[in-house]
Parts: structure tokens; C-alpha cells; sequence
């Protein structure tokens, strides 16, 4: 083989393993944008839909980079709970200064609103704000506490209880993923989910088994496409992520991503019967 030959050779076996290993997991389907022509018409031909438009009008983008799950509480907890005689829901003051205050109407009238915000809707039961931050959990003086901050399923599963809401927990498990019973029954609880009425489904997955920058995050789901096999992700850090519609397979993956001892998963959530 002449030095032309062979470094043409090398230069081409160069090329395709960069592509090898700059390529998406195996598993990763395309993820497509809920906004684009085909993301609109998945949405039109989805037989499982009402959580999308149950969801909308409550939707908002979490405020800081680990309140995804804080974010996603608040807009399950208000498309549940909002009405337009709702008075059950604590006001939150917090977002207009005691002198704004000042200069609205006197006489009881008050400017806020009966809904949950990101800022009202922990309880102080289970992990509370400082934690998500990062606050070690023992004493600062503990060498054995460590800051974890954001939140794990677990501690949406208790923010969920703290607010008397059902909730039911699954975490889903990479060895499992390989029986086909298994996804089928996973993907039928979501499903399931999405189909009961005054019930809604949070997702917790790693979104590197989707080829998205980041790692682990929580969002709800509002829907699925029974043609193409997926769901649609209604991610709560619309900044830089817009809502996606992502095939069941990749979305088992990415809940199955281990979070410190536990894998992760998703939680439905409704009202306590």
C-alpha cells in the first residue's frame, strides 16, 4: 500500500469513528419539537391529549436551575386545585414589595391571587428550600452531611404528600428494561395517567439518554402519540429545552438513569379521595 493510500485510509477510519462516538445512544430516537409541523400534527392525531390542555393554562418555566421539580409541583398542584371561587390556596405575598403595597386600593382588596407559586408551595415538610439549594442536610459541622441540591423523586413524592395529594411512585429499573412485559406495563402506567381525569403524570429522567445537554430533571407529561410511540415532555426549562416529543423507548432509558442510590422514574399524582 502506497503512503497516499494508506494515509487516506487512516484519514477516512479517523472520520467515522468520530462520528461513532459524537452519535446519540443507540436507543435515543429523534426528538421532536412540539412546535414543528410534525410536532403539531402528533398533537392533532393524539388520542391522549386532555392533559395537555389541562396543563396549558397553569404552565410555567421553573425559575432557577434546580426547582425543575418545585416547577413542575406548581403546575400539576394549580391545574388541580385552581378555580375561579378557589379560596383554599394560601396567597403569596412574596412578589410585591410592602411598599408597592402601598399604593394599591385599601379596604381587604388584595392584588394576589388563590394559586400556587414556586415560591409558596413548599411546606417546610420534607426537603425544604435551603436544601434544594444545596444546605447540607445534618449540621454544617457534620463531616458526614453533603449538599445535594434539587430535588430526587423521593422528595417530590413528599412535597406531593405534604400538600395532601395521592400519589403513586414508580421507579423504573434499567435491569427490567430488557422484558418486553416490563416497558409495555411501564408505558401503560403512563399512559394510564394521562387518560384519568384530575390526574397528572411528572417524569424525573437524565436527559443525556436523550442527547440533550444536562443530566437529571423533572417535567410533566401531556400526552401521547400512539402512531409514532411517544410522548410529549412539557419541559419546565422552556430557557433553553422546548417541549419535546420523545419515543417510549429512549424515555424508559432516561427514567431508568440512576439518581445517587435509586434509579428514577415518574409519579402521578391527584387528589386525595
Amino acid at each position: 500500500m502506497n503512503t497516499t493510500i494508506r494515509r487516506t485510509t487512516v484519514s477516512l477510519l479517523i472520520l467515522i469513528i468520530g462520528l461513532l462516538l459524537n452519535q446519540a445512544p443507540s436507543f435515543a430516537g429523534e426528538l421532536i419539537s412540539w412546535s414543528s409541523d410534525e410536532g403539531i400534527s402528533r398533537l392533532e392525531q393524539a388520542g391522549v391529549k386532555n392533559d395537555f390542555f389541562a396543563l396549558s393554562p397553569h404552565f410555567e418555566g421553573q425559575s432557577n436551575k434546580v426547582f425543575c421539580g418545585v416547577a413542575s409541583m406548581v403546575i400539576v398542584a394549580n391545574s388541580l386545585r385552581v378555580t375561579s371561587d378557589a379560596t383554599d390556596i394560601p396567597l403569596d405575598s412574596s412578589r410585591i414589595s410592602k411598599q408597592e403595597m402601598n399604593f394599591f386600593p385599601k379596604g381587604g382588596w388584595s392584588p394576589f391571587f388563590h394559586r400556587y407559586t414556586q415560591e409558596s408551595i413548599l411546606t417546610g415538610q420534607g426537603k425544604t428550600r435551603m436544601q434544594i439549594m444545596g444546605e447540607p442536610s445534618g449540621s454544617i459541622s457534620d463531616s458526614g452531611s453533603e449538599s445535594d441540591y434539587g430535588m430526587r423523586l423521593a422528595d417530590l413524592d413528599a412535597l406531593a404528600a405534604s400538600l395532601k395529594f395521592t400519589t403513586q411512585t414508580t421507579y423504573v429499573t434499567e435491569e427490567q428494561l430488557a422484558k418486553q412485559s416490563y416497558t409495555l406495563a411501564v408505558k401503560q402506567q403512563l399512559i394510564d395517567g394521562l387518560n384519568q381525569k384530575e390526574q397528572f403524570v411528572i417524569i424525573n429522567y437524565s436527559r443525556k439518554p436523550l442527547n440533550q445537554r444536562g443530566d437529571g430533571h423533572f417535567s410533566p407529561l401531556a400526552a401521547y402519540h400512539a402512531a409514532s410511540d411517544s410522548f410529549l415532555i412539557m419541559d419546565v426549562s422552556n430557557t433553553f429545552q422546548t417541549w419535546v416529543w420523545v419515543e417510549s423507548k429512549p424515555l424508559m432509558q432516561a427514567m431508568a438513569r440512576i439518581d445517587k442510590q435509586n434509579s428514577r422514574g415518574f409519579i402521578v399524582v391527584s387528589e386525595d379521595t
